[in-house]
């Protein structure tokens, strides 16, 4: 196993999460793409669709390009000392990595978490992982509309929630 994360005691209620959360080190160059990406590209039609919903990105190394991401619903948070908290509170993990290969620590512990995640099916991140629609959401890195359509199909009811981030703890 690539990685293992401790699974984590029943999830705070979906009724009471909200947000999304991107969690990667940025010495890593596929995370700095894909939070480039997804702000530059994604985030407008994602907005458009859900306008209240905000975005934190917490990791260590942070370049000054990424900080000045902060735009509208978008919280820059750098490194963290204990993301628990910010896994907890969240609806949904993303990971719009647009390559890579192998298990991503990201997505095991948000499962961990009981957090339903969205993912490129495209850089082999997590294809045995992240189930379509039962755990999880998959798109292709391209268009960035597939994304925020994606992340449009999540549902707002908490029991479907629930569901999902039970999907993601087995």
């Amino acid at each position: 196993l690539s990685n293992i994360h401790e699974l984590r005691p029943a999830p705070r209620p979906y009724g009471e999460r909200e947000g999304l959360l991107f969690v990667g080190g940025f010495r890593h160059p596929p995370n700095v793409d894909a939070v480039n990406w997804f702000v530059a590209e994604v985030w407008p039609a994602v907005r458009a669709r859900l306008p209240g919903v905000e975005l934190s990105i917490v990791g260590s190394n942070m370049p000054a390009a990424i900080r000045d991401l902060a735009v509208a619903g978008v919280r820059v948070l750098g490194y963290v000392e204990d993301i628990d908290p910010l896994l907890e509170a969240a609806r949904v993990s993303i990971a719009p990595l647009r390559y890579g290969a192998g298990v991503k620590g990201k997505i095991n512990q948000a499962m961990a978490f009981g957090l339903p995640v969205l993912v490129s099916d495209r850089c082999g991140c997590a294809p045995d992982l992240v189930q379509e629609g039962q755990n999880g959401f998959t798109f292709k890195p391209r268009p960035a509309a597939a994304v925020a359509e994606a992340l449009a199909r999540l549902p707002d009811d908490p029991a479907a929630l629930a569901a999902l981030g039970d999907a993601s703890r087995r």
